[in-house]
């Protein structure tokens, strides 16, 4: 059995998290195993699980820069200690300086991208110049989408014959849905009766929750009895609850933070409004069209995430009150059989996580035993 060490910030759930997880439920652990090196010292959402798989943690001081000499040591001292074929970065910033490390002792260094930098400013510029030295550094490259891909690593990399897309594969038996599943979602959530407008995400700046509340701050003036459910937790979560009651809409928003049933989730959803100003992939997008909803998503999710006829690509620049048209007609419109095995679409687009199991299993396999 080999070890492949996967690096990441913290196992909790998010995009890049929920697929790490996915693909290690996938996996055939007898061949690969997985053990993870964070960069947080508190017990996180997936650790006992990993744990319960056979996985290791390590845990690392968060990289800031300012330690960076502190940060190499720590790296060095943990690659001597436990000596893996395979290096799998999956954290941007620091990736140079643990890769580096672990190609000293001989392992395979792997960069992944899951998303375009979204951060502005001087957060964004110290971000790029800590991240761009790992493309003279890894042995391959991976990212969810080209777009991600370019994004991190630059087109030379991406064009070359070190890098791939790896779909962030899902378990797509979990969201096939059809009316019975729906009503019961529904009523489960308790918005039976009622239009759903939903949102997977974090509530991060990048999400653009203000110009979704905008959208349906419209909605409500053709359909007072919506309701709009936020699933996800970030840093704005305070904001966006002060932002809510100050636009009239808290009684009809509802934050019911991270989930572990986000396939329930969707189902009792009739609209899925996605409004991101840059994604790298976005699979709750991709889950939503799973399950067979309605998609309004912005031009800054790549073309890779679509999935489904039932998706209304727009620019931010149409304004609100055009998302909200377009909301509610999907909303009014729904079509009969609308639940019907939607999946196939997303399989036909290669995201059935067991074949992006079995491809990343044998890339390792293959790339650790040279």
């Amino acid at each position: 059995m080999m070890r492949v060490l996967q690096v990441i910030g913290a196992m909790d759930r998010g995009g890049a998290e929920t697929m790490l997880m996915n693909l290690y439920r996938a996996i055939d652990r007898t061949r690969v195993q997985f053990d993870f090196l964070v960069h947080e010292q508190r017990e996180c959402d997936y650790d006992e699980e990993i744990r319960a798989l056979g996985g290791r943690l390590h845990r690392l001081p968060r990289f800031t820069g300012i330690n960076l000499s502190a940060y190499r040591a720590a790296c060095r001292r943990l690659f001597a200690e436990h000596r893996y074929p395979v290096v799998h970065g999956h954290i941007g910033s620091s990736a140079a300086v643990y890769l580096r490390e672990a190609k000293r002792v001989g392992s395979y260094a792997v960069a992944h991208s899951h998303a375009q930098n979204y951060l502005k400013g001087a957060s964004g510029f110290a971000f790029g110049v800590a991240a761009y030295p790992v493309r003279f550094v890894a042995d391959y490259f991976m990212a969810c989408s080209l777009e991600a891909g370019i994004d991190r690593f630059g087109r030379r990399v991406v064009e070359g014959g070190n890098f791939s897309l790896l779909n962030n594969g899902i378990d797509l038996s979990l969201y096939r849905c059809d009316q019975a599943a729906h009503e019961t979602a529904k009523r489960r959530f308790d918005v039976e009766g009622r239009p759903a407008f939903g949102h997977v995400g974090r509530l991060s700046e990048e999400k653009n929750h203000r110009f979704l509340f905008e959208v349906f701050s419209h909605v409500l003036r053709e359909l007072p009895d919506a309701m709009l459910l936020l699933a996800g937790r970030g840093p704005l979560r305070e904001e966006l609850e002060r932002l809510a009651q100050e636009r009239g809409l808290g009684g009809s928003v509802r934050f019911l933070g991270v989930r572990d049933d986000v396939p329930d989730f969707l189902k009792a959803l009739d609209v899925f409004v996605f409004p991101s100003v840059k994604e790298g992939l976005a699979m709750a997008a991709v889950e939503a069209q799973a399950v067979g909803l309605p998609c309004l998503l912005s031009t800054g999710v790549p073309d890779a995430a679509i999935v489904s006829p039932r998706v209304f690509h727009l620019d931010l620049s149409l304004g609100s009150a055009e998302w909200a048209r377009v909301a509610v007609g999907a909303c009014k419109n729904l079509p009969e059989g609308n639940w019907t095995d939607c999946v196939h679409g997303a399989r036909n687009h290669g995201f059935g996580i067991a074949d992006a199991a079995a491809w990343l299993e044998n890339f390792y396999l293959r790339r650790g035993s040279r």
